[in-house]
């Protein structure tokens, strides 16, 4: 393991208070990799600059009409209404415009669930095939990451991809300092870049939801 790393990680675990609620108190580990290590990454696509990313491969516009523009990448099969009349085996890439706000109630949960707008004549839709579609080269490659390294960084402002692991040192030994050590180092070692020590006060944390920086710690600490 990193030891540097693993002294300010433990250094940090012993300033946290010893309070009953398990997750109220983390000590974080914020990794920004170094642009090499990413450097085969594709360029995250958009529909334009005047969309919003919704979630992954969802993208939402309001229009000066009062209209709201989605666009929705690979809508497939599992998410075809019976109404379209046939048998769907490719995935799309769907433009929807609607000046009803209840079709884009799910885009941040459930986006395929604008296809139950098919058929309603106040809904314009656009479909286009995924296959060869920019967005399908971007998702293949994260995807791909995933399957290799049990996680997926997240992009920053700066053009460069970090993670952020976390432990609870109030809840059991696999929350702790050590696999989150042992964690962090492994990310150290393969990307480069980083890595910064910081202690967070969450008031109001549940007991029985275990915070993502945690999750993500324990998964990569088990690889």
């Amino acid at each position: 393991m990193n030891r540097s790393l693993t002294r300010n990680i433990f250094r940090a675990a012993r300033g946290i208070p010893d309070v009953d609620a398990p997750f109220a108190h983390l000590v974080e580990v914020e990794h920004v990799f170094s642009r090499e290590a990413f450097a085969d990454a594709p360029a995250p696509w958009s529909p334009g600059d005047d969309f919003a990313e919704v979630m992954g491969g969802v993208w939402l516009r309001s229009n000066s009409d009062g209209t709201q523009t989605a666009v929705v990448a690979g809508v497939g099969p599992k998410q075809l209404p019976a109404a379209d009349g046939g048998d769907w085996t490719d995935e799309e890439v769907w433009t929807v415009t609607t000046a009803d706000a209840d079709v884009f109630a799910w885009l941040d949960d459930k986006p395929h669930r604008v296809t139950w707008a098919l058929g309603r004549s106040d809904v314009v839709i656009e479909r286009e095939s995924y296959v060869g579609h920019p967005h399908e080269a971007v998702s293949d490659y994260w995807y791909g990451f995933y399957l290799r390294h049990w996680f997926t960084p997240e992009r920053r402002t700066d053009g460069r991809y970090g993670v952020t692991l976390a432990c609870a040192p109030n809840d059991s030994w696999f929350s702790g300092p050590w696999p989150l050590a042992d964690a962090s180092s492994r990310l150290l070692a393969s990307f480069g870049g980083r890595a910064n020590v910081r202690t967070v006060e969450v008031p109001d944390a549940s007991d029985q939801r275990v915070p993502h920086g945690v999750s993500l710690m324990q998964r990569l600490s088990h690889l």
